[in-house]
């Protein structure tokens, strides 16, 4: 294990991560290779009356800690048993080392559309998976948690028997967005698949999965700028790596979205000062919750909580909640 503190050859490098925009200023940080570095980084943290946190591999840094950062990055080794069609993730391990390691053998994680996020943190919130509505949430197969105080070392996990899936992509100019946000809303969605709507600047995406075939026609209600659709590795539909950069967002789960409010949602979000993108995700299927939709808001820069909370204002009538996941540089 090593140790950094301000000034140290490292320290920078070992503090930062996929959020470029917030930083830890720890105090110190240990650089973690077993569950005994754990125990030693939090015992050090309790000694001295400092908070700890852990330093995210993935997407999710929320809240900067000025105390003792846990950095996981070494900590990272991924085991796959095809027997028992389980995986066993450290703490510091990302979907993509499980996607190459279940491959093989036919098997795939519920992980979602990003593989460079973190296994444990990702699933420690739910974990909302490209087939989510067909089998659930990523936090519903797991097996074990091995733990150190508060801090999870690691997860054991039980892994599908997916080879391929059914999926892609549609990508409509942003001028076509009304159409394409009531065609995705009027869809007749099958419990099997997992579909996202998301608003990206000049463009639209739509896309969807599932490892059973599945009708996407009723969807092409104006001109695709490009359309992906068909069968494919699992691990191409649960996405590519994404560089680091700056971003704040927040969620909200909703009992209900009627298309009124679903437009006036995009049509603020496009009217805004700085740049905010939609994502909404149909929930229901196999995930075991009473929200019928999840609604995401991100933009490339910080200080923008105010400006996505008065979106979030249109769905108030709705909101039941939010989800841990999805939440970015927001406290």
């Amino acid at each position: 294990m090593q140790i950094f503190r301000p000034g140290d050859t490292g320290y920078d490098d070992e503090r930062s991560g996929f959020q470029t925009g917030l930083r830890h200023e720890p105090q110190v940080v240990f650089a973690v290779e077993n569950a005994d570095d754990v125990r030693e980084a939090v015992d050090h943290a309790v000694t001295h009356g400092l908070e700890y946190a852990i330093q995210t591999t993935g997407h999710g840094l929320t809240t900067a800690t000025t105390g003792v950062l846990i950095s996981t990055r070494r900590m990272n080794a991924v085991e796959v048993d095809p027997v028992t069609r389980t995986a066993r993730a450290e703490a510091g391990a990302v979907w993509q080392q499980v996607h190459e390691q279940a491959a093989p053998h036919g098997l795939a994680p519920l992980s979602g559309d990003a593989s460079d996020v973190g296994v444990v943190g990702y699933t420690l919130g739910g974990g909302f998976s490209v087939l989510a509505r067909e089998f659930g949430f990523a936090s519903d197969r797991v097996r074990a948690t091995e733990k150190v105080g508060d801090v999870v070392t690691a997860l054991e996990f039980e892994l599908l028997e997916v080879d391929r899936v059914h999926a892609g992509e549609m990508f409509f100019e942003a001028e076509h967005a009304a159409e394409v946000f009531e065609a995705f809303h009027a869809w007749d969605l099958p419990d099997h698949v997992t579909p996202a709507l998301t608003t990206l600047g000049d463009v639209v995406r739509v896309t969807f999965a599932s490892t059973k075939p599945f009708d996407v026609g009723h969807l092409r209600v104006a001109p695709r700028l490009s359309e992906d659709f068909g069968p494919r590795p699992f691990a191409e539909a649960a996405g590519k790596p994404l560089p680091p950069h700056a971003y704040q967002g927040d969620n909200v789960l909703l009992g209900d979205l009627p298309l009124e409010a679903l437009q006036e949602v995009r049509q603020k979000a496009a009217r805004s000062s700085v740049p905010i993108f939609v994502g909404v995700l149909p929930l229901g299927g196999a995930l075991t919750t009473d929200a019928t939709h999840l609604v995401k808001l991100i933009s490339p820069r910080l200080g923008v909580r105010e400006l996505h909370e008065e979106v979030f204002d249109l769905l108030r009538p709705f909101v039941l909640g939010r989800t841990r996941n999805f939440r970015y540089a927001v406290g």
